[in-house]
């Protein structure tokens, strides 16, 4: 799993799980683009399959995308085959809404909740995925106030870190 990238090119990296959702997507990517700025999505593919048009502006603003199972599962409470049918289930519906792009022979995988089982881990590695985690972990879906999540991220990040927001 891979939990942070090189601190050699003193890059960070944001990355958004749970999208894409027209409450929250369409002004995250407003914000990104303001500042010049790339991200990488963890998509929900029952959220792709509700909202392709918002999926489409992420992918045509040049921002990378990654699977997030279908049903934002919780690898811990699901049996192996299931999770992994679940996955490949939306990395179809990824590949479906990639208008004229080729499908990532390695795509990025991240588990809902962090939760997945070893098991899990190593069927859907077998089949190509990169499962990415996170070394900065937010905090936005808690009920604290947006200076808080500014602090969390600020007293954590260095070099190499994989921030998650939500």
């Amino acid at each position: 799993r891979i939990w942070e990238w090189t601190a050699s090119h003193k890059s960070i990296y944001l990355t958004f799980d749970d999208g894409p959702i027209p409450e929250v997507t369409p002004w995250v990517l407003e914000q990104l683009k303001q500042y010049n700025v790339k991200a990488t999505f963890f998509c929900i593919g029952d959220n792709v399959q509700k909202h392709p048009d918002i999926f489409r502006q992420i992918i045509a603003e040049d921002h990378s995308i990654g699977n997030h199972t279908f049903n934002h599962l919780n690898g811990w409470k699901t049996k192996t085959p299931e999770y992994v049918l679940n996955t490949l289930k939306a990395q179809q519906t990824l590949e479906k809404n990639l208008p004229g792009k080729e499908p990532n022979k390695n795509p990025l995988f991240r588990p809902p909740y962090g939760r997945l089982k070893e098991k899990q881990a190593k069927e859907l590695q077998k089949r190509g995925f990169r499962i990415v985690m996170w070394s900065v972990l937010s905090m936005d879906y808690a009920e604290i106030s947006p200076q808080k999540c500014l602090e969390n991220v600020l007293k954590n990040v260095r070099p190499g870190s994989i921030i998650v927001f939500h």
